[in-house]
């Protein structure tokens, strides 16, 4: 039998240098001697269940013939271990980074390196061997070498603990975990500066996470302020903390945060700061410190998510056994459910728990037909659904257990393990070897995607795989939604392909959840609705095939490799497994990720964009979107599709769907111009309007809308716009006709008609440079839609603009002092001739010929005399 021990009261560095050494030598088993650092001694509560270690009473000593030291080379440092390491027989292995001493251990097989932490000559001896780890793994190594080496800044760290740290990184390392077990020290100045905040220091319930705030004053600028709050963030128990700072000429706001659920560097933003999720600021001159922290509050309501739940991550429902199971029948469902823990229950009443230990123990004594009333725990811990996952982990580490019941009215609703809790903690793959190992990088970069996502959206996808392993059937979320969590970028159009029948799979989602459902039964597919804004497409694993080109494809119930190679590009041919044991893992049948990783648009298959012409202008979008290329054979095949008329064959809707997706990217002027160079612009325009015309239109009219929003009331319709953009130059019949083949509705056509059939004339009025009342300007563009407004602006000199900004600032502002109350006043009776009256009294207005009440008064006096609504009798209101 080979053991890894390390001294006695271990640091992170002696911890993690046992878990790398049984990393190293398969079989081997670590033991934890215990320790008096309280950060350690959490971190093996939570997490000794993942990783290699051994209880040490259950150690027969005569067993060991190989004993690994780690992090020493005293023997007596290893306590009651120390009688091995001198034992004759056994083989000593010595991994260790301090200097020799006399005491050492004699005749070992001795590793040791001088550098800053153990834990680096381990780590570099896994590289080499070629190991893979899981990011748990990596978490603790990094720990171990961090605090050894003070992050990397004590006078001991070499080059190889640097590259040790690195590697770790590599092998998906969560930095968070170092935040959680690590400590920081002040400085004097900051010390002082803290014992303010600390004396202030009040607990907000913002959205139901606990936010620590302080108010601190400095006579002169203290350097580093992000210090303190770390402070109180690490060292003092909040997870989440902010230090309002004022200092001479300033009010500084420091915030942190180790939640997901709390994003302060969108806080800060909100008040004119910025920074990171994780930490951010923001500063004020001369501003009141209450009215500072009045604004932190407001913000913080605003983009705060309330914390994760027991209800939210417990397992459920639960699996238990009755109060007459025998041990054995106990110890065999764990094996097969691959549970440290079972709950006993009759009904929904919880009586107690059995472990997994309870069970080997019951083997040992021979009692395994025993029933587990007879070893069960029965004073169990339990926690209301309401309980934050945050108040979880700190009950699993502080007490040392494996899972919480779930227990609500006094029935048991679910349970939660430290597995859940450090998959909400770190994401998935953090500590599950199996996935890690399928598709590592791949795998840790979706599951920091879904962590990303919006609470609800996380837990939908969650909730769909475990309904999958419920009923028995594989689930993947595939497609773009795939690619952007690779990319790190948003994305709400969820899409889950369902080997099986997918459409009862939606029905039994729904039903469930009392969600809005509506079903496609020709494609076999179904739209979960959980509000206007979120849902998700569920499709049952489906090939398709086109009976012509550009139609929509008929489809047949398939595989998931068949469902994945009927869609447009290798990066959208991805899945990822939905189901519980399996969640994450990556899918990618045709070489998606290399595309991903290359920057590559590559089609599966040389009929793609004969089968669905409008990939031709997904292709171009997406190069722009992620600064993607496509591959020489598929740009070659996207220009012989446009050069032989395929874009022809399609509707004029699904080439409105697809421009639309160009004008609501960043840039669209790019992906214009990318299809311009494939020779398919001009197929997508008004017949009378040229690309090269078309891609300048569209770029001043962006840039024009970036310049004049600021003057308008209300957004400017970016579609509206650059809709107008692309018929400008174009005349009324032909951007009618164009309009009408593509289907645009009013809501975006009007601006593009009116431009359409008044543009030249507007701009010969606007650039005309004799001079033009303020009456006439009002009357020519007041009744424009803005759209229209904004490409006349882009399209016209100097004076144009001049003339349109004037228009905004000055005219649409300035409103008559007169009303059609005056009229009534003035003995007029109400008719439709209010309005002209109005209306030229408001020109008398613009153009100065009546300004002031008195004299608008006196004017639309004489305006409703000329018109014969009063007598010429004096009025005397």
């Amino acid at each position: 039998m080979q053991i890894v021990v390390g001294h006695a009261n271990p640091d992170f560095d002696a911890y993690a240098s046992t878990v790398a050494a049984t990393k190293l030598f398969p079989g081997a088993k670590g033991v934890f001697l215990g320790s008096q650092n309280a950060n350690v001694r959490a971190f093996h509560n939570l997490h000794e269940e993942f990783l290699e270690f051994v209880d040490q009473k259950a150690l027969d000593p005569a067993t060991i013939d190989r004993l690994i030291m780690v992090d020493t080379r005293d023997p007596e440092r290893l306590a009651e271990l120390a009688e091995v390491a001198r034992r004759p027989g056994v083989e000593v292995i010595v991994y260790d980074h301090h200097p020799p001493q006399a005491d050492d251990v004699v005749g070992a097989d001795d590793r040791s390196v001088d550098c800053g932490a153990t834990t680096s000559i381990l780590v570099h001896a896994l590289k080499e061997r070629g190991c893979d780890l899981t990011p748990l793994e990596a978490s603790v190594m990094l720990l171990g070498i961090h605090e050894d080496t003070g992050s990397l800044t004590y006078p001991g760290t070499t080059v190889f603990d640097a590259q040790a740290a690195a590697w770790l990184m590599g092998q998906g390392a969560d930095i968070e975990v170092l935040n959680d077990y690590l400590t920081r020290t002040l400085d004097v100045g900051q010390r002082d500066l803290l014992g303010q905040l600390t004396a202030s220091l009040e607990t907000w319930d913002v959205n139901g996470q606990k936010i620590a705030v302080g108010t601190a004053s400095a006579e002169e600028y203290v350097d580093s302020a992000g210090v303190l709050t770390h402070y109180v963030v690490e060292d003092m128990g909040f997870r989440v903390a902010l230090a309002v700072v004022s200092m001479p000429g300033r009010t500084q706001v420091v915030a942190r945060s180790r939640l997901a659920e709390v994003d302060v560097g969108a806080a800060m933003a909100r008040i004119g700061g910025g920074g990171h999720a994780q930490a951010a600021s923001a500063s004020f001159r001369d501003k009141d410190p209450d009215d500072v922290l009045a604004l932190v509050r407001e913000a913080l309501r605003a983009v705060v998510h309330p914390p994760l739940r027991a209800v939210d991550v417990m397992s459920h429902p639960v699996r238990g056994v009755s109060a007459d199971a025998t041990m054995h029948d106990a110890g065999v469902l764990m094996a097969r459910w691959g549970h440290g823990g079972l709950p006993i229950v009759d009904g929904d009443t919880l009586l107690g728990l059995v472990t997994r230990k309870d069970a080997d123990k019951a083997t040992r004594h021979g009692l395994d037909h025993a029933p587990v009333t007879g070893f069960m725990s029965r004073d169990v811990l339990t926690v209301p659904p309401d309980t934050d996952v945050h108040e979880l982990e700190r009950l699993l580490a502080s007490r040392g257990i494996g899972r919480v019941p779930v227990v609500e009215h006094g029935r048991m609703v679910g349970i939660v393990t430290r597995k859940d809790v450090l998959r909400a903690e770190h994401g998935d793959a953090y500590v599950d070897r199996r996935l890690s190992r399928a598709a590592p990088e791949a795998t840790t970069r979706f599951l920091s995607g879904i962590d990303s996502l919006p609470p609800e959206a996380r837990q939908v996808v969650r909730d769909l795989g475990t309904l999958a392993d419920e009923r028995g059937l594989r689930a993947h979320v595939v497609g773009g939604f795939v690619r952007d969590m690779l990319l790190g970028r948003p994305n709400l159009d969820i899409d889950v392909v369902v080997e099986g029948d997918g459409v009862s799979f939606a029905e039994a989602f729904a039903q469930a959840h009392g969600v809005r459902l509506k079903v496609h039964r020709r494609f076999g597919t179904a739209v979960i609705a959980f509000s206007r804004d979120f849902h998700v497409d569920i499709a049952s694993a489906r090939t398709e095939y086109y009976t012509k080109p550009g139609a929509l494809p008929t489809v047949e119930r398939s595989s998931l490799r068949q469902d994945l190679f009927r869609r447009d590009f290798t990066i959208n041919a991805l899945a990822a497994c939905l189901e519980p044991a399996c969640f994450g893992a990556i899918a990618d049948p045709f070489s998606g990720l290399r595309d991903l990783d290359g920057k590559t648009v590559r089609v599966l298959h040389a009929l793609s964009f004969v089968d669905d012409p409008t990939r031709v202008l997904r292709a171009a979008r997406f190069e722009q979107r992620y600064g993607f290329l496509m591959d020489p054979s598929t740009e070659a095949l996207a220009r012989q599709a446009v050069e032989i008329g395929m874009l022809d064959e399609v509707s004029g809707s699904r080439i409105r769907e697809e421009l639309l997706g160009i004008l609501d990217e960043e840039s669209p002027a790019r992906a214009l111009g990318r299809l311009r160079e494939l020779g398919a612009l001009a197929e997508l325009l008004p017949a009378d309007v040229s690309p090269v015309d078309a891609l300048t239109a569209v770029a001043a009219a962006d840039e024009a809308r970036i310049a004049l929003e600021p003057l308008f009331k209300r957004p400017v319709s970016r579609r509206t716009l650059l809709l107008a953009a692309l018929v400008d130059g174009s005349s009324r019949v032909s951007a009618e006709r164009w309009l009408r083949h593509l289907r645009i509705g009013r809501e975006h056509a009007g601006a593009a008609l009116v431009l359409a059939e008044h543009r030249d004339a507007l701009l010969r009025d606007l650039t005309d440079r004799r001079g033009m009342r303020d009456s006439r300007l009002y009357r020519l563009l007041e009744p424009l839609p803005a759209e229209t407004v904004v490409c006349l602006w882009a399209a016209g000199d100097s004076t144009a603009r001049g003339r349109i900004e004037r228009f905004y600032t000055e005219l649409v502002v300035m409103t008559a002092a007169v009303s059609g109350a005056d009229l009534i006043a003035m003995g007029a009776t109400p008719s439709p001739s209010f309005s002209a009256i109005l209306a030229r009294a408001l020109e008398d207005r613009l153009d100065g010929r009546a300004v002031g009440r008195k004299a608008e008064l006196a004017n639309l006096r004489r305006l409703a005399r000329n018109d014969g609504l009063i007598g010429q009798r004096k009025d005397h209101s």
